[in-house]
């Protein structure tokens, strides 16, 4: 399996998309650094540039440079006619796709990881130090992967589509927005840890878990108001990953599945 993501990883090297998906991390960031801040200190400073990244790039980039990128990888060697030579070697076709996954995830990592040092730069460039950013890096690193599990929804609707490239960026498009409108709801937000959508989706999921690790020493009255009603409903640790990781077994397991039964042309 090592093998397989390895060489997967190695295959990114010669696909421009990728490169320019991972300059993305940092575009909201850097814009954001031109308009007036309301910073006083480092640490407000540093906690203004990781919302932008944690609250406008992993939702609005992240997961559907996730899901155009599972599309590339995953159909690759269908486009290119090499499949069969892999099903000949043999390599398992459920194996292969796990491994173009696990690709994802790192890139989903290593998205956040750019990202997060980008906000520290600018910070410094604006003469603040970058107090408290370490514990708002690992927090970016988590919601990596939360984002990445929530794109695996749409991943496996562009395996099942098998190569319908229109119907998945369709889908790609209207999953984005409706998971960002959710992460804003309020009522989605208060809903109880269960089976419900503001703990099943990827939105509401990660703004109850990272929302809690902001600095909310000196709240203004809409802050205050906000905090009043969705404290009560923050996820902890065990909570938000535990229910990230059955959900990444899930779908992963739904990927395999369809990926093996489609025929090799």
């Amino acid at each position: 399996m090592l093998k397989l993501v390895y060489c997967e990883f190695l295959k990114l090297r010669r696909k421009p998309l990728v490169f320019v998906s991972a300059l993305m991390s940092v575009v909201i960031p850097f814009g954001m650094s031109f308009l007036p801040s309301n910073a006083e200190t480092g640490a407000e400073a540093v906690e203004e540039m990781m919302s932008c990244l944690f609250q406008l790039s992993a939702y609005l980039l992240l997961i559907p440079i996730v899901i155009v990128l599972s599309a590339n990888l995953l159909f690759e060697e269908q486009d290119n006619d090499t499949l069969k030579n892999l099903m000949v070697v043999p390599v398992d076709k459920g194996k292969l796709a796990v491994a173009k996954m696990l690709v994802l995830l790192i890139f989903s990592v290593l998205f956040m990881a750019a990202g997060g040092f980008l906000c520290a730069g600018l910070v410094m460039l604006q003469g603040w130090k970058i107090e408290g950013f370490w514990p708002l890096f690992f927090v970016g690193l988590g919601e990596s992967l939360i984002m990445w599990t929530g794109a695996l929804p749409c991943v496996l609707l562009v395996v099942a589509f098998n190569k319908s490239y229109i119907v998945s960026v369709i889908i790609t498009f209207f999953y984005t927005m409706v998971n960002y409108i959710f992460s804003t709801n309020t009522p989605l937000l208060t809903q109880p840890f269960g089976l419900n959508p503001g703990t099943l989706l990827p939105g509401p999921l990660a703004f109850r878990w990272f929302f809690q690790f902001y600095d909310h020493g000196n709240p203004g009255e809409e802050l205050t108001a906000l905090l009043e009603q969705i404290s009560p409903y923050f996820l902890s640790h065990v909570q938000a990953f535990g229910v990230t990781v059955i959900e990444a077994a899930v779908f992963l397991g739904l990927i395999v599945f369809v990926y093996k039964r489609q025929e090799v042309q």
